[in-house]
């Protein structure tokens, strides 16, 4: 795991760390893992801002009742990731696709390209 300790001086959270916070947020970390974070957010003021406001912005997701995600947003999105390992292989000859060497950006514009097509639907 990755962060800095309560004591380091920082202004800011790094890159690593806000995803790590946002994982956790979202339960995709191991029990574990989520043990260690839940202590470093208890020891780091700006972790804990951080952790915060994310949980503030999800607050009220909670009472809304869960759906399923629509079939074509999966396709797309699957669509998008396959687009993009065929660039990567196209760039960079390699016997499997190498979907990380793309930005995370990337990825991200992609779903959430394919979620705003799928809701205006």
């Amino acid at each position: 795991m990755l962060f800095r300790s309560a004591g380091h001086p920082m202004s800011s959270l790094d890159r690593k760390e806000r995803e790590l916070v946002f994982d956790y947020c979202f339960g995709l970390i191991g029990p574990e893992e989520a043990v260690k974070v839940e202590a470093w957010i208890a020891g780091n003021e700006q972790a804990a801002a951080f952790h915060a406001r994310i949980q503030a912005a999800l607050g009220p997701l909670e009472s809304l009742p869960s759906e399923s995600c629509p079939q074509e947003l999966a396709e797309n999105t699957l669509r998008c990731l396959y687009a993009m390992a065929r660039e990567t292989q196209a760039s960079a000859p390699s016997p499997t696709p190498r979907l990380h060497s793309h930005p995370l950006e990337d990825f991200w514009l992609c779903l959430s390209n394919n979620i705003l097509m799928t809701s205006s639907s």
